[in-house]
């Protein structure tokens, strides 16, 4: 496999983002599901389903890459991450680059202007966790 780095622009990003999302919605009707039926059919805490959501999707992307280092969408779009230091992408990078993939999906997607901006085309994530894209 090729190591060096691969520039994935924000459309392709975003692109397999929402590939994404559609896989995720099914294990969030699937988490919910089991929710409610474990509740009896009724949810008395609001924030329940939130933090549901946030706990299954996080638990989707830490498996996925940290096992084999891409989602579907990624592989749809053919990339996938690696580490900068040419380690496996463990359960501390993968953690951290969700933490700040949510923050990025927080602000819309402004701080992948950054990929324009640095010199390996790195956007917030992708620095912070020390990892990148390479091509599959």
């Amino acid at each position: 496999m090729n190591n060096k780095s691969y520039i994935v622009f924000p459309l392709r990003r975003i692109a397999a983002a929402v590939y994404d999302i559609f896989l995720l919605l099914g294990v969030w009707f699937l988490v919910g599901s089991i929710g409610v039926w474990i509740n009896g059919g009724i949810i008395e805490n609001k924030f329940i389903g939130p933090i549901l959501v946030l706990i299954s999707t996080w638990a989707f992307y830490i498996y996925f890459w940290t096992h084999g280092g891409k989602t579907l969408g990624m592989a749809v779009w053919n990339f996938e991450i690696y580490s900068l230091d040419n380690k496996k992408i463990g359960f501390k990078k993968a953690s951290i680059r969700f933490a700040f993939n949510l923050i990025t999906v927080l602000l819309c997607g402004l701080p992948l202007i950054l990929i324009y901006l640095t010199e390996k085309s790195l956007s917030l994530s992708d620095y912070l966790s020390k990892t990148s894209y390479r091509k599959i």
